[in-house]
């Protein structure tokens, strides 16, 4: 992710991690996948408390699909979520989604945060 090479010990890393964390009894834990999808259920094996799975980019018809699998008991949306003000509406009429503005991000304005339209503006 954003051109971090994690070299051949990546995986192992994270194992070894997630099954440590496991043992504080943490709320959750919340991954941004990046396409390993074996190493993905491989945290899942060793994580048993709540968790939270991201995935940039996920397809409008896969929305909820980790949930309903029992991979996740929460998926995140970041930036689908913060362009879209009224996401679970559009979700609900099949609408297009705005697309996130990524050159506002973390401008010091409500540009980009506040300002994206909503399907229906009363």
């Amino acid at each position: 992710m954003w051109g971090i090479d994690e070299g051949d010990e990546g995986p192992a890393l994270y194992r070894y991690l997630v099954a440590e964390l496991n043992k504080l009894g943490l709320a959750y834990l919340h991954i941004m996948e990046q396409g390993n999808e074996t190493l993905l259920k491989e945290m899942r094996e060793r994580w048993t408390q709540t968790l939270i799975v991201n995935r940039p980019g996920q397809p409008r018809e896969k929305i909820g699909s980790d949930v309903q699998s029992g991979l996740a008991e929460l998926e995140a949306y970041g930036q689908m979520v913060l362009a879209n003000p009224d996401f679970v509406e559009r979700l609900k009429a099949n609408a297009p989604m705005n697309d996130a503005d990524r050159n506002t991000f973390f401008g010091g304005s409500a540009q980009g945060y506040t300002d994206y339209p909503v399907l229906n503006a009363s």
